[in-house]
């Protein structure tokens, strides 16, 4: 089919996902990316963020992926990526409730009562939260 990629999303357990996609907008080490049909070679490491992708229907597509690998390669793209979650399988209530619960740790390190190593972890944690419910609102904008 001219003018689109086949995807395939590889986790360590399985082959995730197939698919011929029209675009597809990752987060590169160096900064968001997108990859077109007839894109040059291309091997970047990815950071946890969201993937999102154009199928062929023309539906945009959204996913939240850890840390990992892309390579693009005669109109092929492979991601190699420890997991990843769909966003239409995000729950947004839960988001908001860690969230929160996030946030109130955060707040808790002014008073020291958590480690500055603890305190790290949150902030990871609340950046996390923050993409997945930032996917939620795109789903829910469509």
């Amino acid at each position: 089919m001219a003018g689109t990629l086949q995807l395939e999303i590889i986790t360590a357990r399985e082959v995730a996902l197939r698919a011929d996609v029209q675009d597809l907008y990752i987060p590169a080490y160096l900064g968001e990316a997108g990859v077109l049909s007839h894109h040059l070679p291309y091997l970047t490491l990815l950071k946890a963020g969201e993937i999102s992708y154009l199928d062929t229907s023309g539906a945009r597509h959204y996913l939240y992926s850890g840390e990992g690998f892309l390579e693009v390669r005669d109109n092929r793209v492979a991601l190699i990526i420890d997991d990843f979650v769909r966003g239409e399988d995000l729950d947004e209530e839960e988001l908001r409730r860690r969230l929160q619960e996030t946030e109130a740790s955060i707040q808790s390190s002014f008073k020291g009562a958590i480690t500055p190593e603890e305190l790290q972890a949150e902030l990871a944690r609340q950046k996390e939260i923050q993409a997945k419910l930032a996917i939620c609102r795109k789903i829910k904008a469509k």
